[in-house]
């Protein structure tokens, strides 16, 4: 690991501080952002309004945050996001509540999104490729020349990007018409299948909207909707609807690997990877031998049972790998719940006959009348991505067919399969333009660089909902010469001399607004104060969210070709391999998603909920495959076939299905940052085949076979489970139930268990040798439901950025060192089919009863008046007693002085103090956040109220699963849940510590 990380301050450091970063620097880039906030204030062009989400004073005043409303860009969802920043600096993202996707929840990835502003990888100003190849500085003017002049030559010209919208599209569409450049869309995280079997089978291309909280049961083929899939913030929020509803709730997750999403269902079924076809038309049989389908006509039902007539369920069980008894059991859960939901994506729903598994989904939920419930065809997504258009366009580029090739949002040469040839083809290009904010790759190789400004620094917008118009703002000023894409795009064409290009606006903002002014015009709407007054709110809010329709639903038009289903199992290529044969399953995380997250160290050092890895690519295998392969945990294993080869460490588990290797995409990297070319591993797409065809318009993952060795070496792969089971200790408690009633029942007895007969509201008096602590004003307490906690690890990176916490790299991570405030323990319990695995979000317990307190001998760790179990850092003289005398773990040391590089620095929450070394630190309930909300209280000339305050943890859950207040008030959430049946304390029925933090006890529906 790189001593970019860790490193030991010289006294010259401790001094003058060791980030690169001089006060110079500082005050020039803080100063940007104050300038443009002044400016914003006092111009009397509404375009050039820069709106906080609350609205208050016209300028900034030190020492007081200023929030920012805008939208996350880092994948498609759309989420809304809320941009804290201090002095001109953005210091923390959060989820917007008004914004109807996310509701206020955000993604680890979401959250991460700060740390890629600050990168110091960032490209900081236009690059040009010299005559002998190198990349130079050139300056903006310049720049646009060079493509000008580019432009005048002969030759098609392309744009590639990723999935976009709004004005960003509409002015993409103006480069096609006015310079007739090709528009091609790629992202490998786009379930296009879907969009496609929506038209064949309701009628409407696009991607339905998925209720979660109406469905009873859930049966879901791989789609990882915790994590990756759509929507995860928005999913997520309604399954923990559903699960607090009372009703029975059960998700039923097909895959060959244990996801995040199969980790929190009640039933997982390890499929063998292509079988997922013939289980969902062994269901559709069953469903229909059970008298399901009378809604619709009589001549779908005929096909559908010609469709379903030669199933075997004896002979699907076995080419499954899932029991009869499973099945059948699936079956009825589906039949028996009044609204139930079928989906399938992600890895197992990424083969060349993804379009057939999409459409049998489709089929189930007609079959369950699901259709208008749970499945709304009103509000579709529609993307765009399309590989074959991209095959079709490397053909082109091979022939030397194209003089200009625009980048924008995407990096084909690493998420393309290397087999696509899209490396070789790019070399035949005449100038290649790169519109990236870092050396990706794709930008490394490109001619011209034109450096990007990132969302929090650009004017834009997001259309990817019908009824969800979110904007994006700039929440402070550039920090390097960089520009945005739509205000390069409309100087290219300034300098090619296209008249009238983009309406004649004279940069994005003005073409933005403008394009919103028809959007205000198509929809109809007439606010008071008309369109100028419309802007202003749309921007303080975060856009325009039109209240859902509740008019006649769409009808329902199924067409000949949805009956066109392949049947058969899907065909892998295993071109190139002699033995040994493994199926290759890349899948989304996370932690890198598809590439693009993998040069941010938050990322990085969160472990990943399943393995607990840190800062490696890793490949899972069973242990039965492992023991043929001659592997055993952490060796290197080679993965070689005809396109490519890899080589990954070994993670041996007993969570994937045998003769299958899971490997995450978006780690291997040859370029793009510091941080990302460190990670051991390749890039496991250079092992697919160039599947593309015009019935699938989406990579096909799952489509590969490579052959197995033991590589050389042992990159000792970096875990910090701790523990995988709970070794009978009752931490992360949780019941397996049938119903919901027996949930409720179970949880009794198990209240009667710690608090006698009397429940979980009785408080026994125990014996102690000193008097009770007094809270008499405040008493801070926390709650954790482990029934809605699914692991995503959102709240941790939230905690990493709110407490300014240091990230410590492999080596120490592999020491145990690692600093994090907030973990997410994941136990495995039981065995079999009847395993479980628990998420326990485990934090500073802010002990009534503390054992670290006593012990330390300067009394730098005491209890305050408000119940929390305080530092006072520069007491602290390391001893490190407290961290051994604390029973949950969760104190750390810092070993080192932690470097933060160049502009990381600014990130930094200036609330928080930066720990040095030598000296403990912990989880603070975000006290920050807690005396900022008693000033404004005090200010209001009140007690601080039930919701005032949230932690950084709290504030970032996407399923609300933590809550936060104060235990002197009965009537607030964090004391009503503390009653509850499911709640206890951990530990301290054990040895008395008395924790501020209740925890309610998970429980799954099983058989």
């Amino acid at each position: 690991m790189s001593n970019e990380l860790v490193k030991i301050g010289s006294k010259r450091e401790l001094q003058n501080g060791s980030n690169g970063l001089s006060r110079r620097q500082f005050l020039k880039i803080a100063g940007a952002g104050s300038t443009a906030l002044g400016v914003a204030a006092c111009t009397d062009s509404p375009s050039q309004k820069v709106l906080p989400y609350v609205k208050g004073e016209d300028q900034q005043i030190p020492g007081v945050s200023t929030w920012f409303s805008s939208t996350c860009m880092e994948c498609t969802a759309g989420c809304g996001i809320l941009v804290r920043t201090r002095e001109g600096r953005a210091v923390k993202l959060e989820g917007n509540p008004d914004n109807p996707i996310n509701r206020g929840g955000l993604c680890a990835l979401g959250q991460s999104a700060l740390q890629a502003h600050y990168d110091p990888d960032r490209i900081r100003e236009p690059l040009a490729r010299d005559s002998a190849g190198m990349l130079k500085p050139i300056s903006w003017e310049d720049a646009y020349a060079k493509v000008a002049e580019a432009l005048k030559a002969k030759g098609k010209r392309a744009i590639i990007t990723g999935e976009v919208s709004g004005a960003e599209e509409e002015l993409i569409a103006e480069l096609g018409t006015a310079m007739q450049f090709e528009h091609v869309v790629y992202d490998v995280s786009q379930p296009v299948a879907l969009a496609q079997a929506s038209e064949a089978a309701y009628g409407s291309y696009g991607i339905p909207e998925y209720r979660f909280d109406r469905a009873e049961v859930v049966l879901n083929f791989g789609a990882d909707f915790f994590e990756t899939w759509i929507s995860p913030c928005g999913y997520a929020r309604d399954w923990a609807a559903m699960r607090r509803s009372g009703k029975v709730h059960r998700v039923i997750h097909v895959e060959p690997r244990l996801s995040l999403t199969g980790a929190n269902a009640d039933l997982w079924l390890p499929s063998q990877p292509g079988s997922e076809i013939a289980l969902g038309l062994a269901v559709m049989k069953r469903l229909l031998e059970k008298g399901r389908g009378a809604n619709l006509s009589s001549d779908v039902r005929a096909k559908l049972a010609e469709l379903t007539r030669s199933v075997d369920l004896d002979k699907v069980s076995a080419e499954c790998g899932v029991s009869r008894e499973k099945i059948l059991l699936a079956v009825d859960y589906l039949d028996q719940a009044k609204t139930s939901l079928v989906i399938a994506g992600g890895t197992a729903a990424s083969t060349d006959n993804a379009l057939s598994l999409q459409l049998v989904c489709a089929f189930l939920n007609m079959l369950l009348e699901n259709v208008g419930e749970s499945v709304l065809l009103e509000n579709m997504r529609k993307p765009r991505s399309s590989l074959s258009k991209v095959a079709t366009l490397i053909a082109g580029m091979k022939k030397g067919e194209y003089g200009v090739l625009f980048l924008r949002g995407v990096n084909p040469a690493y998420a393309l399969p290397s087999s696509l040839e899209y490396n070789y083809a790019r070399k035949t290009v005449g100038l290649t333009v790169s519109f990236a904010t870092h050396l990706d790759e794709s930008a490394a190789a490109a001619d011209l660089i034109l450096p990007a400004s990132t969302s929090l620094e650009s004017w834009g917008d997001a259309r990817l909902v019908p009824g969800v118009y979110s904007l994006i703002q700039p929440a402070m000023g550039t920090i390097f010469n960089t520009r945005t894409f739509g205000d390069a795009v409309i100087e290219i064409a300034r300098k090619a001399e296209i008249k009238n290009f983009g309406g004649g606006k004279k940069d994005f903002a003005e073409y933005l607004k403008a394009s919103w002014e028809k959007l205000y015009s198509n929809l109809g709407l007439n606010a008071a104060g008309g369109f100028n007054s419309f802007w202003l709110r749309s921007v303080e809010r975060g856009g325009y969210f039109k209240e859902a329709a509740s008019g006649e639903r769409v009808k329902v038009k199924v067409s000949a070709d949805a009956f066109q289903i392949r049947t058969e199992a899907p065909a892998f290529d295993h071109k190139g391999t002699d033995g040994n044969l493994v199926t290759v399953y890349p899948y989304l995380s996370v932690k890198s998603f598809d590439g693009r997250s993998a040069n941010r160290p938050w990322l990085q050092e969160l472990p990943d909920p399943i393995t607990q890895v840190v800062w490696d690519s890793w490949a899972e295998l069973n242990s039965a495959t492992a023991k043929e392969l001659g592997v055993v945990q952490g060796d290197m294993l080679q993965l070689r076939n005809y396109y490519g080869e890899v080589n990954v460490p070994a993670y041996v588990t007993d969570y994937v299905a045998d003769g299958v290797v899971a490997i995450p995409i978006g780690q291997g990297h040859t370029a793009y940052g510091r941080y990302a070319k460190q990670i051991a591993g390749g890039n496991v797409l250079e092992l697919l085949p160039p599947r593309s065809s015009s019935e699938i318009e989406a990579v096909s993952l799952l489509s590969a076979r490579a052959q197995a060795t033991r590589g050389r070496g042992n990159p000792k792969l970096v875990n910090v489970d701790g523990s995988r089971t709970q070794t009978g200790r009752d931490l992360a408690m949780y019941d397996l139930v049938s119903t919901s009633a027996a949930a409720a029942a179970a949880s009794t007895e198990h209240a009667a268990e710690q608090h006698g007969e009397h429940g979980a509201e009785h408080e026994h008096k125990i014996k102690q040798m000193y008097e009770q602590r007094e809270h008499p004003l405040y008493k801070w307490g926390l709650a954790v439901d482990l029934a809605t906690c699914t692991g995503c690890s959102a709240c941790v990176v939230a905690c990493y950025a709110e407490n300014n916490i240091s990230v410590v790299g492999k080596k120490a991570c592999y020491e145990g060192r690692e600093m994090s405030w907030l973990r997410i323990d994941r136990y495995f319990d039981g065995g079999g089919e009847e395993f479980h695995v628990s998420f326990m979000p485990m934090m500073c317990q802010q002990c009534g009863n503390a054992p670290c307190e006593p012990v330390c001998p300067v009394y730098a760790t005491y209890h305050n008046e408000e119940g929390l179990n305080a530092m006072i850092y520069n007491r602290c003289v390391g001893t490190r007693y407290c961290s051994n005398n604390c029973s949950y773990k969760v104190r750390r040391f810092n070993w080192y002085e932690y470097d933060i590089p160049e502009t990381l620095a600014l990130q930094l929450n200036p609330d928080v103090v930066r720990r040095t070394g030598g000296i403990m630190e912990k989880c603070t309930f975000c006290v920050q956040r807690i005396t900022e909300g008693k000033d404004r209280a005090k200010d209001l000339g009140r007690k601080v109220q039930d919701g005032d305050i949230q932690p950084a943890c709290v504030q970032g859950c996407p399923t609300q699963a933590l809550a936060f207040g104060d235990l002197n008030d009965p009537n607030s959430k964090v004391s009503r849940l503390g009653k509850d049946n499911r709640a206890y304390k951990v530990l301290d029925h054990h040895i008395n510590t008395q924790p501020s933090i209740t925890y309610l006890r998970d429980f799954k529906y099983r058989a």
